[in-house]
């Protein structure tokens, strides 16, 4: 099926939001929401200054900006960028060093920051850290060996770099200007960093929709509608370096009589995503529920009507369940450790059909996601890369009742 991303200006509370939807055919599989003029942290570059030595926790309270901290683990420190250093050759109060903002406050938790700098284009990231040559898990054998040949051998660069699943799909050529983008960016970056001063912000992350457009593959990726005139330039000038041959079609959305977000529903999206439950077509229904440690997810008969054997009739529920799942993962962000709590089933058989089933379910994800096991309880657990904040935590954030961490 061909994808098709949206766009949209919404509201909440009274608040200018920017909806993002990813289609796959009529369906919404992707979708996040943020305030139009919020200050996005996630993904800066900042040259920062160390505030505190923690060494029982093994990390360092650092000021990014003059009034918010985050946390760096001392393990990071040793291919940090440093702006000043102390001749002990350790990190001390007060050293200034480059850092971004790895992942954004949660709650009671600071953000993460790391000094493993990153740059993200659509064929590859580059980075600070370990300098060496790695590929994405969906490239084959002979793709790897292919692309590798493009590039001097690991240890030979000042650089690491990570090939992404959509080199295999591009010319060298497109991949060699984007490497030489991303380098010269990286080592103005490190050089004028360090003459900086102390909260500067070296590197702003683009919007979600620009690594939406990273992400995703121009093979699969039909159209993008937008309402927002300014995010319809934005695109414009992305596309017009990296879509030189007009696969995707770009369009201005401009109806006042319709605006976009009614058009595709994104108001009745939004409340659907807000309920714990999720309803099935067989009359069985979900119940998601978000808490600090891990994601519970209950699977339950509800209305079901069928007339085969219980086992029978659990198995469809639970296939029709895993389905679901997969989609609700993807379109409310959840992420870290989830637990899944299916009918229980006496047939081994169904048991691993089941998990085969999810396992294939969650391998198309973009986001990297595992099947762990199944409990002795009939609890099965995953894990899912925490990208981005979930639904529920987007809709804090804008509504203004995030604790921030760093002010409690």
């Amino acid at each position: 099926m061909s994808e098709k991303l949206i766009i949209a200006s919404a509201a909440v509370q009274g608040r200018e939001c920017l909806a993002t939807v990813l289609y796959d055919g009529q369906r919404a599989v992707e979708f996040s929401i943020c305030a139009e003029q919020e200050n996005r942290i996630l993904g800066n570059i900042y040259v920062a200054k160390v505030e505190k030595i923690q060494k029982n926790i093994n990390g360092a309270f650092v000021l990014f900006q003059p009034d918010r901290r985050g946390y760096l683990s001392l393990d990071e420190f040793e291919h940090a960028v440093m702006k000043t250093r102390k001749k002990t050759g350790e990190l001390k109060p007060g050293d200034e060093l480059l850092v971004q903002v790895d992942k954004e406050a949660i709650k009671q938790k600071l953000p993460r920051l790391t000094t493993n700098l990153t740059l993200s284009g659509k064929y590859l990231v580059m980075s600070t850290g370990r300098k060496s040559l790695n590929f994405s898990r969906k490239l084959s054998a002979d793709e790897r060996s292919r692309l590798k040949k493009l590039f001097p051998p690991a240890g030979e660069e000042d650089f690491g770099m990570i090939i992404r699943t959509n080199a295999r799909e591009t010319s060298e050529e497109e991949i060699l200007r984007e490497y030489e983008t991303l380098k010269g960016q990286m080592e103005r970056i490190c050089r004028y960093g360090t003459s900086r001063n102390c909260f500067s912000c070296l590197f702003q992350a683009p919007g979600d929709w620009i690594i939406e457009l990273k992400q995703r593959s121009f093979h699969t990726l039909s159209q993008i509608i937008t309402d927002h005139p300014g995010v319809h330039q934005e695109i414009e000038e992305y596309l017009r370096e990296t879509d030189r041959k007009g696969r995707v079609a770009l369009k201005l959305y401009q109806d006042p009589l319709l605006p976009l977000r009614n058009l595709y529903s994104l108001d009745s999206l939004m409340n659907e995503l807000k309920q714990q439950k999720v309803w099935l077509k067989s009359g069985g229904f979900l119940v998601i529920q978000q808490t600090e440690a891990f994601v519970a997810i209950d699977v339950n008969t509800g209305k079901y009507g069928g007339k085969k054997t219980s086992d029978e009739t659990f198995h469809l529920i639970n296939l029709e369940a895993a389905g679901e799942i997969a989609l609700q993962l993807r379109l409310r962000q959840l992420s870290g450790i989830i637990l899944i709590d299916f009918i229980n089933m006496n047939n081994p058989a169904f048991q691993k059909e089941l998990m085969d089933y999810l396992q294939e379910l969650v391998s198309r994800d973009s986001v990297k996601t595992q099947v762990i096991d199944i409990t002795p309880l009939h609890i099965v657990e995953l894990t899912r890369r925490k990208e981005k904040k979930s639904f529920q935590e987007q809709l804090q954030s804008i509504m203004g009742k995030e604790n921030r961490a760093d002010d409690l």
